[in-house]
């Protein structure tokens, strides 16, 4: 998929963030930021643009909770390691 094929998307959540109540404007404005800084090259492996943008708003997401975090040494943070039958003791 190219950049291109998601804007038609982004157009479209962007009339609907006008349509929101004033409070949750910020919010919308936000998500469609979050699909204009993707990159053609990013977007290669999805076919589908509503994929795709469900995927680069739950990683800022993920990113968002868990801020600095390198959840690829630990898992997830927040996520017992422990085997069950294994004591914390």
């Amino acid at each position: 998929m190219r950049r291109t094929e998601l804007d038609p998307l982004i157009f479209r959540w962007k009339k609907t963030t006008r349509a929101l109540k004033i409070h949750e404007q910020p919010y919308g404005k936000y998500i469609t930021d979050i699909l204009e800084q993707r990159t053609d090259a990013e977007l290669a492996r999805f076919s589908d643009p509503v994929e795709a943008a469900a995927f680069f708003c739950l990683l800022d997401l993920v990113k968002r909770i868990w801020p600095g975090e390198d959840i690829r040494r630990g898992g997830i943070p927040g996520q017992s390691t422990l085997v069950p039958g294994d004591s914390m003791a």
